[in-house]
C-alpha cells in the first residue's frame, strides 16, 4: 500500500515512516485475522468473580468456554459449567461458577 507520498519520501532516503506505516497496516490486519473466526468473546461474558453466563452457538461450545475460563481468570479462579440453557436456534446459555 505505497502511496505516492511514500515513493517520494523513499526516494529522499527517509524509508523509516513508510516502513512504519507498513508495520501498523500489517500489525492492524493481523490483530483483525485474529478476532474473525471467533464467535464468542471475553466481552460477551456477563457476570462478576462468582461466576456468570456466556452465549453459545451451534459448534461454539469451545469459544464460550475459553471465554469463561479467561472471565474468571482475572479473579484467580477456573471456570466451571453449572447450567446450560438450549436456544430455539441451535445456541443459548452457559452458566458457570468460578472456583
Amino acid at each position: 500500500m505505497l502511496d505516492e507520498r511514500c515513493i517520494q519520501v523513499r526516494r529522499q532516503g527517509l524509508a523509516t515512516r513508510c516502513l512504519a506505516k507498513l508495520l501498523l497496516l500489517a500489525g492492524l490486519a493481523a490483530a483483525m485475522a485474529g478476532c474473525a473466526g471467533s464467535s464468542e468473546s471475553a466481552a460477551s461474558v456477563s457476570g462478576n468473580q462468582q461466576g456468570g453466563k456466556v452465549p453459545y452457538s451451534e459448534g461454539g461450545m469451545s469459544a464460550a468456554m475459553d471465554a469463561a475460563k479467561a472471565h474468571c481468570s482475572q479473579f484467580g479462579k477456573k471456570a466451571a459449567i453449572i447450567q446450560m440453557t438450549p436456544g430455539a436456534e441451535g445456541g443459548g446459555t452457559i452458566g458457570f461458577q468460578c472456583r
